[in-house]
């Protein structure tokens, strides 16, 4: 029975290639993108997910409000983690993560600046599941100035040697053993470090109320993460209570009364990077918004596609009305006919599936440059991937199939026989709708492509405050040591060089940035502290970043005090509620000791500028004058950029025998929207195949719709009708239909895209002309799908439409 269905459905398939081939291939995309979509939500998912004991491992979070300004850090004070394991026997370990910056890293001749350092605890091994290759997860990081490598960091530096034993000097930490080899960390972790150094080499603060280590927490089996949350406010009150008397003046009673707060969190580790944006993170995490976004993208796609097939199917059930009134008057009953048909649409699924992997295996490479991955073929070509997709395909086979079988093993056969089912029509509603949903999607997605490059666009041409374009960056100059501000002057001479700054801060990616509390001189003890943004600049700083005075002065070289000068922005002169601050001295908090609280003269306001992501507005930042040459930043002033690098390698290889290394600040300014661009670039390309598998629908249905309308165009061309006339009167139903799914898709759109947009603090308008744009072009793109077969059928010889009457 079974192969009587195939060879019958075979046979079908062929007498009818040219509506099979649409349907196949419309299928084969729509299956494509999903699967890259589901491979790439699925490895978005699966982060963390890894160690083995991933799901009672927290992350603890500092939160709180202080002076009016919220603070969401991803680490935690140091002693959190010991303090958190002695008083709760629900905590059975904890760890911690202390990041150091970048360090110029040597084994003899071999030498590379790294940034991917981390120091940790000695259970860290024992933590987190990153199997070591070689040494004991016990004693690996037991003592100070021990280092663990990834495989591929010991490959770099020992090559096939045997690591461990030997030494790797680590900057101005000096020597570091390397006891133990582990595996590369998974790409679908939330951190990726290649050097895992001893905690006990560095110094961690005691004080709670700093963020001194990123803390992970391991929770007995069985132990609720709730119950551990419930003991967070008396772990502050216990704890933090007394810094804040010590450093405010006031108790924490009080504190709380004047409406600020502090405390910690619990955030599960599989969750980390799809829902964390605090200050502070290891490294920059996704949004769970773009795993809802691209998963309803990819049923949409397969949604569509899926119509296209019932459409097609049930708009060509008239070639099939005789061969069912026929078997039905042979014997077949209807389970028989609904069992033929529906094999007939799993196997279209399944070639679909076959032309999918082909169209996969092509653009794979394609898709990890846009989406950020690195999947290969057995990503996708592996046997649970396999059995998933065929599983899948049976199930859509089934569903797309189901309404065609129903339709048609419902025909009667006298009817059928007698010529009076005209096959189609009942069903025309459900078609109308089907196409009207297609266009919908189609729709939604084209709006949502040109708000998310409008607002890409918006955060590309806004005035940040400073001017990213020329200006070239070279990075870890303070390797330089006493020789960075001599290095700094012979840049300055050089005449494709406008200016140069030495500076720990600069506006777009990776600085050295530091926070602090600060009081108005003459604030009383138990006046809640303002928690501002700090950064290390000199004089140039200004000048090379373009960066506005509103008010006052720069740093100079000529005021001999300016150590004792700060500059502050907009937003901190206003939340001062200062008009006019120039001359005004505040003082820091610092770690709450006499010796740390500074004073310092307030003589110049820059204009506000975007120190930090368009996500966030603009907050207080407080700049101190010298003190920091982490990275040099040059105003240049020459189009060879080539000749200029070849120039500047040249001076730091007279100065130093460390690596050079460079980059732009316009680059450095569009990498922190990468997430972004990808979401633009992977959006567009998916509305673009949906309006694609929409108009091979579309394509189809034309050209079924003008076969069974033939005489008709026959009869009104001898009638005298045109050609113009004949095609708009094809047309026209198809134009109501989008017509009617842009009405449909309009406040879809912008309510899907206004949410999107919320996450920005500085965004675009959605304007009207949006929506017109989209309604346009999906007009005009359904308008030449279906005038194609319109004028075809147009300029028929009426003849030949009506010589079989």
């Amino acid at each position: 029975m079974i192969s009587s269905y195939l060879k019958i459905a075979l046979r079908s398939l062929w007498n009818k290639k040219a509506f099979a081939s649409i349907n196949i291939f419309g299928l084969a995309i729509g299956l494509a993108t999903c699967m890259l979509i589901l491979l790439f939500v699925q490895h978005e998912l699966s982060y963390d997910r890894f160690n083995k004991q991933a799901d009672r491992i927290f992350r603890v979070t500092l939160h709180g409000r202080i002076g009016g300004n919220d603070i969401n850090i991803a680490g935690a004070s140091a002693p959190a983690g010991p303090a958190l394991m002695r008083d709760y026997p629900g905590v059975e370990a904890y760890t911690r993560l202390n990041t150091s910056g970048t360090f110029l890293i040597k084994n003899g001749e071999r030498r590379f600046l790294e940034e991917r350092v981390i120091f940790t605890d000695s259970n860290f091994f024992n933590f987190f599941s990153i199997p070591l290759l070689k040494g004991d997860a016990n004693s690996v990081l037991k003592e100070p100035k021990t280092v663990v490598l990834t495989k591929s960091t010991a490959l770099k530096y020992f090559g096939r040697q045997d690591p461990i034993g030997k030494s790797l000097e680590m900057g101005t930490m000096g020597l570091f053993r390397v006891t133990g080899v582990c595996e590369d960390v998974p790409s679908n972790s939330h951190f990726h470090y290649d050097f895992f150094g001893s905690m006990k080499s560095v110094t961690l603060g005691d004080k709670w109320l700093s963020s001194g280590a990123h803390t992970y927490v391991m929770l007995r089996k069985g132990y609720p993460v709730e119950k551990l949350a419930a003991q967070m406010p008396q772990v502050v009150k216990k704890y933090i209570g007394p810094e804040i008397q010590e450093f405010l003046g006031m108790s924490y009673e009080e504190y709380l009364r004047k409406g600020d707060k502090f405390g910690f969190g619990l955030q599960p580790l599989t969750d980390i990077h799809l829902t964390s944006n605090l200050e502070n993170e290891l490294e920059g995490n996704s949004n769970i918004k773009y795993i809802y976004i691209f998963t309803a993208i990819a049923a949409f796609i397969l949604l569509i596609a899926c119509i296209n097939f019932m459409n097609l199917s049930t708009a060509g059930s008239a070639g099939r009305a005789k061969e069912v009134g026929v078997r039905k008057v042979m014997g077949s009953v209807r389970q028989q006919l609904m069992a033929q048909f529906l094999t007939e649409s799993v196997l279209v699924t399944l070639f679909a599936l076959l032309v999918a992997l082909g169209l996969v295996v092509l653009i794979l490479p394609g898709f990890n440059n846009l989406a950020g991955k690195q999947f290969d073929l057995q990503s996708i070509l592996n046997a649970r991937m396999i059995a998933y997709a065929l599983g899948g395909c049976v199930i859509v086979g089934l569903l797309a199939g189901s309404y065609p079988a129903f339709f048609l093993s419902a025909f009667r056969p006298v009817a059928v026989l007698k010529g009076s089912i005209q096959a189609g029509v009942k069903s025309g509603w459900l078609r109308n709708t089907l196409v009207t949903i297609q266009f919908v999607v189609s729709i939604v997605m084209i709006i949502g492509t040109m708000v998310v490059y409008q607002q890409l666009r918006f955060i590309q041409n806004k005035n940040v405050g400073f001017d990213k374009e020329q200006v070239l960056i070279l990075h870890d100059t303070h390797l330089l040591g006493v020789k960075a501000k001599s290095f700094k002057e012979q840049l300055g001479n050089l005449s494709a060089v406008s200016s140069v700054t030495l500076a720990g801060f600069l506006p777009a990616g990776n600085s050295n940035n530091g926070t602090d509390g600060f009081l108005p001189e003459n604030a009383e003890n138990n006046i809640t502290p303002y928690r501002f943004t700090t950064y290390q600049v000199d004089e140039d700083y200004l000048k090379t970043l373009g960066i506005g005075l509103a008010l006052g002065r720069n740093f100079s070289r000529t005021f001999g005090g300016d150590s004792a000068s700060v500059l502050i922005n907009e937003a901190a002169a206003k939340q001062f509620g200062w008009k006019n601050p120039i001359g005004k001295r505040i003082r820091t908090i610092g770690n709450g000791t006499p010796e740390s609280k500074r004073f310092y003269t307030i003589v110049g306001i820059t204009k506000d500028f975007h120190f930090r992501s368009m996500h966030e507005r603009i907050a207080p930042l407080v700049m101190f004058y010298g003190g920091d040459q982490y990275q040099l930043a040059i105003r240049i002033k020459t189009n060879d950029i080539p000749a200029l690098l070849k120039t500047l390698e040249k001076t730091w290889k007279a100065t130093s025998d460390n690596p050079f290394a460079y980059s732009f600040l316009n680059e450095r300014f569009n990498k922190m929207y990468e997430s972004e661009q990808r979401v633009g670039k992977l959006f567009g390309i998916f509305a673009g195949l949906a309006v694609v598998i929409a108009c091979l629908g579309l394509f189809g249905l034309a050209a079924f719709t003008t076969i069974q309308r033939t005489k008709e165009i026959g009869v009104r061309k001898v009638l005298g009708a045109s050609v113009l006339s004949i095609v708009s009167l094809l047309s026209k139903d198809f134009v109501k239909l989008v017509g009617i799914a842009i009405v449909i898709a309009s406040p879809l759109a912008w309510y899907g895209m206004s949410k999107w947009l919320s996450d920005f603090a500085y965004k675009v308008n959605i304007e009207w002309w949006v929506f017109l744009l989209a309604g346009v072009l999906a007009v005009s793109v359904a308008l030449l799908t279906v005038s194609f077969q319109s004028i075809k059928a147009a300029l028929v010889n009426p003849v030949k439409s009506l010589r079989s009457e």
